[in-house]
């Protein structure tokens, strides 16, 4: 037992010496959500049973304020844990749901998980922490005790500061910045082969040289430590700070880790490839990804006044969850108008949606507001709806392979596909340009021949832009 505790004692001077090297507030503001108004550290205890899972959370550095407490779905026994110190629970609701109002910085939980199956060899654990909510995790110390003595190895995604197996138990403890969402356990141990401040690399075989340099000036910015496994991902694994790769390609390592730290930085998923690889493009200063990844940033890239470009990257990384409707509005923000462009192309991983600049006034047609009819700007022309426009016109549309028909019971108009002319009623015209553009699956009408060939009168104010029809037939 004293060889326990000396164990013990050496691993957190060394965790102490860890936590020396980070200042608190420089990872806090990347790993709050937008809501989240504070940050706080916690410590957790482990302890594998055959058939659950005891574990006791330390919550610390905690604000005065009321606080909700958000426990594991699968959590039984819940209940204050005593520990060390009288007022570990003081600030703890009788019903369990909340932090009270109070001066204690400090305070602890306990719970249990049920593990029906027992411990099952490389399967993900989640769902295993509570959290408290409005709050984000800025250091987390993990300390995983076995009594069975399974053996094998866990992976947190923190680094690991030291293991060892006793008689009575099997030990492991990590500690490093940020939050912890899954545990994995494997009985077999692959050992660690590479190590910085941000990765850990377990192989079963040596790295080569190239490698090594490639990971050792790989810098990516504002990036919490990941753990990656030269590895078969057989249970198709996706966590934030765990990677599996079989492959050793480094072009491809390199892309893997960049855009994983990335997704865990912003809270972003592996179901959102597009917009991971885009942020991770301007985090870079260099096209990642995919060929619409590259073609969205470069789209934008070249967009940005210099300027504009300075303000988008700084207000990215005050942001650290992003989703595509609020990357667009940050979008809209900086460039003084709506646009949709992250949500529009996140429908898709192949087709491409151009950067629109939405009108947000409202259009009426004939006096009637029109709510499907968006008035859009690309590339200085002025777009408007074609369907919802033509059909309160009293005209229809049909797309066909010989262009685009539009008519009504006087009028009838051909559009051919990409050719300088249209035909109205039999007659050819010559056309210096194409009235139709289409977007996506949707047809627009840019502003001056909508005005020309449909005789409308177009009146723009303040709020509102008003459509009118200057002659009948």
């Amino acid at each position: 037992m004293k060889f326990v505790i000396s164990f013990l004692t050496m691993l957190l001077v060394v965790t102490n010496s860890v936590l020396l090297l980070f200042q608190y507030h420089v990872y806090s503001s990347s790993l709050e959500e937008e809501e989240q108004t504070f940050s706080y550290e916690q410590e957790i205890e482990l302890k594998f049973k055959s058939d659950k899972v005891i574990v006791k959370q330390h919550f610390l550095h905690l604000p005065k304020e009321k606080m909700s407490i958000a426990w594991p779905i699968s959590s039984e026994n819940r209940s204050c844990d005593l520990g060390t110190t009288s007022d570990s629970c003081s600030r703890l609701s009788d019903d369990l749901t909340s932090f009270e109002e109070g001066e204690s910085t400090k305070q602890s939980i306990s719970y249990e998980i049920p593990l029906p199956e027992g411990l099952q060899d490389g399967k993900l654990l989640s769902g295993f922490f509570g959290k408290i909510e409005k709050g984000g995790v800025s250091y987390t110390t993990l300390h995983i005790t076995d009594e069975v003595k399974r053996g094998g190895m866990w992976i947190s995604g923190l680094p690991v500061i030291g293991s060892t197996s006793l008689n009575l138990i099997d030990y492991t403890l990590f500690s490093g910045t940020g939050n912890i969402t899954d545990l994995y356990w494997q009985q077999a141990v692959i050992p660690v082969k590479y190590k910085n401040d941000y990765l850990t690399v377990h192989s079963n075989e040596e790295l080569s040289e190239e490698l090594r340099t490639r990971l050792d000036k790989l810098n990516i910015p504002n990036s919490a430590n990941i753990t990656l496994l030269f590895a078969e991902n057989k249970n198709n694994i996706k966590s934030p700070r765990i990677v599996f790769m079989e492959s050793k390609d480094i072009d491809s390592i390199e892309l893997e880790l960049i855009v994983k730290t990335v997704q865990y930085q912003y809270g972003l998923t592996d179901d959102s490839p597009l917009l991971s690889e885009v942020v991770s493009s301007f985090s870079m200063d260099r096209p990642i990804g995919s060929e619409k990844s590259v073609w969205m940033y470069e789209t934008l890239n070249n967009y940005f006044t210099t300027n504009q470009l300075s303000e988008w990257k700084t207000e990215l990384t005050k942001n650290s969850s992003l989703n595509a409707e609020k990357l667009d509005k940050l979008l809209s923000e900086i460039i003084g108008s709506n646009t949709s462009f992250f949500q529009m192309n996140g429908q898709s991983d192949i087709e491409k949606f151009p950067l629109l600049l939405e009108d947000s006034r409202a259009v009426y047609v004939n006096g009637v507001q029109q709510e499907e009819l968006k008035l859009v700007m690309k590339d200085g022309k002025i777009l408007y709806a074609a369907e919802p426009l033509l059909a309160e016109l009293g005209y229809t549309l049909n797309d066909t392979d010989k262009g685009l028909y539009v008519q009504n019971e006087s009028r009838a108009f051909r559009f051919p596909i990409q050719e300088p002319f249209y035909v109205m009623n039999e007659k050819r015209y010559d056309a210096m340009s194409e009235p139709f553009e289409q977007i996506g699956s949707k047809f627009y009408i840019e502003e001056a021949w909508m005005s020309r060939l449909f005789l409308l009168d177009i009146e723009k104010q303040e709020d509102r832009i008003n459509i009118t029809e200057s002659s009948t037939f």
